[in-house]
């Protein structure tokens, strides 16, 4: 079985990377595109570590062996299945040792061409820290900027439909900045899969005149954005969108609304949760009494009126402070409704910008 870089494999055409390592692992970070066939699941990873470091290495071995005999078959079936639809098929562990090799091993046994990714999983992080670490952005960054519920996200895929190269930093994330960030998106992304996402979306699109992204703090979620990135932020050119107050809480619902249809009760339950995460600092703004109103509004499914104490007493004087920072920065500020026609202003003066 050939072993392969990382970036030699770049190189390569109609190419499928197959995760052999646990769920576990898999799950918390892995390659962008990975197929996971795992020769171990969780628990029996956990048994043959076991038996590794409290009897013998050589005891494990076959105690993994026992485990991934019966397995075999089935695994063989999936390689072919995925040798029929891609050309090159790459396989990768932690380290690149004995997981994938010894599939390689039995593909290849049974007629099957495979390489072995040089290093497995650590090898391709350090490849992914390295290159952000010298990464040399060649394109200006478009920054939207606006208090919360202005629809920033749903803007920016709007103007990747009209052409304009985009990277959705919260979506990378699996997070959104408000009360509700945590509502129908499951886990927020770990800071391993971030960096690998964003260097994939760069990597297809670094070179383009302009790419637009929403303004964020350093951190998105529990990942943070990298140095060479958020500075290439603060040296873009920043636009300000604002929204009347109503716009903005529609806004804010519609992106919810379909959670809060499919389980209501489930929905408030979840809302209040994410109210009491940040009790304390609504207390300061809003006083006891002004949380306990918020709570019951809350209960009664009144989203509107949270939505609207949330913003005015919450959101607008905390984003105030950041916007505080670029009022002279701002090359355009759209004061308007709707989000069609601010995408258009906005794509007007990048070809503007542009030509």
């Amino acid at each position: 079985m050939k072993s392969i870089t990382y970036k030699e494999t770049l190189d390569l055409k109609s190419t499928a990377y197959i995760d052999v390592r646990s769920p576990g692992e898999f799950n918390e970070a892995t390659i962008p595109g990975a197929i996971n066939l795992p020769i171990f699941d969780n628990q029996e990873r956990a048994q043959v570590g076991t038996v590794y470091t409290q009897q013998s290495p050589a005891k494990a071995r076959i105690l993994g062996i026992e485990i991934v005999a019966p397995k075999l078959p089935d695994l063989v079936k999936k390689i072919q299945k995925l040798s029929k639809k891609y050309e090159n098929l790459i396989l990768f562990c932690a380290r690149g040792g004995m997981r994938s090799e010894s599939i390689g091993l039995v593909a290849k046994m049974a007629g099957f061409e495979l390489y072995k990714l040089k290093g497995g999983y650590k090898a391709y992080r350090h490849f992914i820290l390295d290159q952000l670490e010298e990464y040399k952005l060649d394109s200006k960054l478009l920054v939207i900027h606006g208090y919360t519920g202005v629809g920033k996200t749903k803007l920016l895929y709007q103007l990747q439909n009209l052409g304009i190269p985009i990277i959705d930093l919260e979506g990378l994330a699996n997070h959104r900045g408000s009360a509700f960030s945590s509502i129908g998106l499951g886990e927020p992304t770990n800071q391993k899969q971030f960096d690998s996402l964003l260097w994939e979306k760069l990597n297809k699109i670094n070179g383009v005149p302009i790419i637009a992204v929403e303004s964020e703090s350093k951190r998105v979620g529990i990942s943070v954005i990298p140095d060479f990135f958020k500075e290439a932020m603060e040296e873009g050119i920043h636009i300000l969108i604002d929204r009347s107050i109503d716009s903005r809480i529609d806004e804010i619902f519609s992106e919810y609304s379909e959670t809060y249809n499919q389980n209501k009760k489930s929905f408030i339950n979840r809302s209040l949760e994410s109210i009491s995460a940040i009790k304390k600092h609504l207390v300061k703004k809003i006083g006891k009494a002004g949380y306990q109103q918020l709570i019951k509004e809350c209960k009664q499914g009144q989203f509107d009126d949270v939505i609207k104490t949330l913003l005015i007493k919450y959101y607008d004087p905390l984003y105030q402070h950041s916007l505080n920072k670029y009022q002279d920065k701002f090359t355009l500020k759209i004061k308007q409704d709707n989000l069609n026609q601010i995408s258009q202003q906005i794509t007007t003066f990048i070809d503007n910008s542009i030509n």
